[in-house]
C-alpha cells in the first residue's frame, strides 16, 4: 500500500507528469525515425548490390559481345564455303586480336572439324556433341534460339575449365553446323574482375544455370548463403545464367538499432531536463526579475553615458571653435610681429638675426598648419554637403592642373576614371592629398609619374591604386604612416604636419572603406583604398 501511495504522488507531482509524457512522444518519434532510417538504409544498401550487379553483368554482357563478333565472322566462312583456305588464319587473327578468346572452332553437323588453336586442342577434331548429354543439350539449346548461346563452365575435351559459345550456321536455308568460341574459366574470370571464389571485400559472386539453380553446379567456389541478407538476381540469357550478387557485411540493422538507442537515451535525457525545467519556475521567475533590473539599471547607466557623451561632443565642438579662431590670432600675431620686426630693424639685425626670425615665422605657420589640419581631422565624417555623381576624371584634372605649376615635367595618368555616389569634398582630399604625397616624396633627379585607376571591381565596392615612382616607404613604416603626426621624410622643403595620411585614412574609413600601401624603397609606392559603389 505505502509503494502504491508513493507511486500514486509520483504521478500526480507535475514535472514528473511533464517527463513521463515527453519520454513517450520522443519514443514514438524515435521509433518511428529508426524505422525510416532501416527503409533508407537497407534501400541504399540493395542499390549498392544492383549496382554491383549491373556492372558485373554488363562485364559479363561485353565478354561475349566479343565472342559473338568472333563467331559471327567464322560463321560467314563457313557459308561461303571457305573454311579450308581461310579459316587458320582469320581464326589466328581473331584470338591475337581478342584478349576474351582462347580458341575458335568450326563444328559441322556436331562434329568439331577445325579448331584453333590446334597445338594443345587436337583433342577436340572429331569429337561429337552428342557424345555427351549437356553438350547436346546445349547445341540444340543454341540451334532452337539461332543466336550465340553459352554451355558452362565445364571440364573442356583438351583439358582445363571453361565456357563454349555456339551460333548455328545455315546454308540454303538448312542447317549446317556451328560455329563456337572456347573461353576458358581463368579468361572469363579476368574479364569480369573476379577471382575463382567469387569474392571482393564487400560482396560476394554466384553464377549458376537456370535449370538447377542454386541447387545445380556453382560457378565459384564459395560458400556464400544467396538465400539470405541482401542479394540481387539477375538473368543473362546468353547462356540462361542466373548472376547473384550479395552485401557481405549489410549495416542497415545495426544502424536502425544504433539510432534508436540513441534515440531512447536523449529521450531520457530531454525528458529529465523538462523535468528540472518544470521544477524551477520560481527560480526562472526570480532570474528574469534580476535580469529585468539589471536592464533597467543598464538603461539609466546608458542615458548616462549619452548625456556624458553629448557633452564631450558639445565641448570637441567648443574646442574646434577655439582651434579655428583663438588659437590662431596668437600665432598671427606672433608672425605680424616678427614680421615688422625685421623690416623695422632690417639694417641693424645680423644674418644670424634674420635666420631665427625667419625660423620663428616659419614654425609659426607650421604651427597654425598643424592647428588647421587637427581642425579637419576633427571635422571628418560631418558633411554637409549632400551625395551626388561625382566624375573622378573631374575631379583628378583639376588637381592635375594644380601640380602642373609646380612639377611642370611630371606626369599624372588616369583615364575611365567611374563615376561615384558620393560626397564630394572628401573624395577630393583624399586624392589631392595621396597624389600630393606622391609628388612631393618624388626623387630630386627624376620625373615624377603619378598615376591613378581602378584595379577591380564588384556590385558592392571599387578597389582604386594611386601608384607613383618615388622615393618609396620601409617595410617598418608601411603601418606607421596612418597615425597622427607621422612624418618619415624631413627633407628640407617638406612641409607637412604629418597629418595627411591619418585624415585620408579616416575619411576612407568613414566612407566604409578601407585603406593600405605598398613600397619598395628607391623604386616607389601603390597606395589601394576601396569606396563604396552605392546607386543613386
Amino acid at each position: 500500500m505505502n509503494l502504491l501511495r508513493k507511486i500514486n504522488r509520483c504521478l500526480d507531482y507535475w514535472p514528473n507528469q511533464l517527463a513521463i509524457i515527453s519520454f513517450f512522444i520522443l519514443l514514438i518519434i524515435s521509433i518511428f525515425l529508426t524505422y525510416r532510417i532501416y527503409n533508407n538504409e537497407y534501400g541504399n544498401e540493395l542499390i549498392k548490390v544492383k549496382e554491383e550487379s549491373f556492372k558485373i553483368k554488363n562485364q559479363l554482357e561485353s565478354t561475349i559481345n566479343y565472342s559473338s563478333n568472333v563467331v559471327k565472322v567464322i560463321s560467314f566462312i563457313a557459308e561461303k564455303n571457305l573454311q579450308e583456305q581461310e579459316f587458320e588464319p582469320v581464326a589466328k587473327s581473331l584470338v591475337e586480336k581478342n584478349k576474351y578468346v582462347d580458341g575458335i572452332q568450326l563444328v559441322k553437323g556436331f562434329e568439331i572439324i577445325k579448331t584453333y588453336p590446334l597445338i594443345g586442342n587436337e583433342k577436340t577434331i572429331g569429337y561429337h556433341l552428342t557424345a555427351d548429354s549437356l553438350h547436346k543439350k546445349a547445341a540444340k539449346d543454341a540451334i532452337k534460339k539461332n543466336k550465340i548461346f553459352f554451355e558452362g563452365p565445364f571440364q573442356l575435351v583438351q583439358g582445363g575449365m571453361g565456357i563454349v559459345g555456339r551460333e548455328p550456321i545455315y546454308k540454303n536455308g538448312k542447317f549446317w553446323g556451328f560455329s563456337a568460341v572456347i573461353i576458358k574459366t581463368e579468361t572469363f574470370l579476368k574479364a569480369i574482375h573476379l577471382d575463382d571464389l567469387g569474392s571482393t571485400s564487400n560482396f560476394e559472386y554466384q553464377m549458376v544455370q537456370k535449370e538447377g539453380d542454386l541447387n545445380g553446379p556453382k560457378f565459384f567456389k564459395n560458400n556464400g548463403d544467396f538465400s539470405n541478407g541482401i542479394i540481387h538476381k539477375s538473368f543473362i540469357p546468353a547462356g540462361d545464367w542466373y548472376l547473384y550478387v550479395k552485401l557481405k557485411e549489410p549495416k542497415y540493422l545495426n544502424r536502425s538499432i544504433e539510432f534508436l538507442i540513441y534515440g531512447i537515451v536523449l529521450s531520457i535525457i530531454i525528458a529529465l531536463y523538462l523535468r528540472k525545467l518544470a521544477e524551477e519556475p520560481l527560480k526562472l521567475e526570480s532570474l528574469v526579475d534580476k535580469k529585468t533590473a539589471d536592464l533597467e539599471k543598464l538603461n539609466i547607466e546608458l542615458e548616462n553615458r549619452a548625456k556624458e557623451l553629448t557633452k564631450v561632443n558639445k565641448e570637441l565642438e567648443y574646442f574646434a571653435y577655439i582651434i579655428s579662431h583663438d588659437l590662431q590670432e596668437p600665432l598671427r600675431m606672433i608672425t605680424s610681429f616678427l614680421t615688422q620686426l625685421e623690416k623695422k630693424y632690417n639694417d641693424v639685425i645680423d644674418e644670424k638675426g634674420k635666420k631665427y626670425i625667419f625660423f620663428a615665422v616659419d614654425g609659426a605657420k607650421r604651427m597654425k598648419n598643424i592647428i588647421l589640419d587637427i581642425l579637419e581631422f576633427s571635422r571628418v565624417g560631418k558633411y554637409n554637403d549632400k551625395k551626388e555623381a561625382i566624375n573622378l576624371n573631374d575631379i583628378i584634372h583639376e588637381i592635375e592642373s594644380f601640380y602642373k605649376l609646380e612639377f611642370p615635367h611630371g606626369k599624372l595618368i588616369y583615364e575611365n576614371l567611374p563615376i561615384l555616389n558620393s560626397y564630394k569634398s572628401p573624395l577630393i582630399q583624399v586624392f589631392q592629398n595621396l597624389i600630393g604625397n606622391a609628388f612631393k616624396y618624388s626623387k630630386e633627379n627624376e620625373a615624377p609619374i603619378v598615376s591613378v585607376k581602378v584595379i577591380e571591381e564588384d556590385d558592392k565596392q571599387i578597389t582604386f591604386a594611386v601608384k607613383d615612382n618615388g622615393i618609396g616607404i620601409e617595410n617598418e613604416y608601411l603601418e606607421k604612416i596612418f597615425v597622427l603626426f607621422q612624418r618619415l621624410h624631413t627633407r628640407e622643403g617638406d612641409k607637412g604636419s604629418g597629418m595627411g595620411l591619418a585624415i585620408v585614412k579616416k575619411i576612407v574609413e568613414n566612407l566604409n572603406g578601407t585603406i593600405w600601401v605598398e613600397s619598395v624603397v628607391n623604386v616607389g609606392s601603390t597606395f589601394y583604398f576601396t569606396l563604396p559603389k552605392e546607386k543613386e
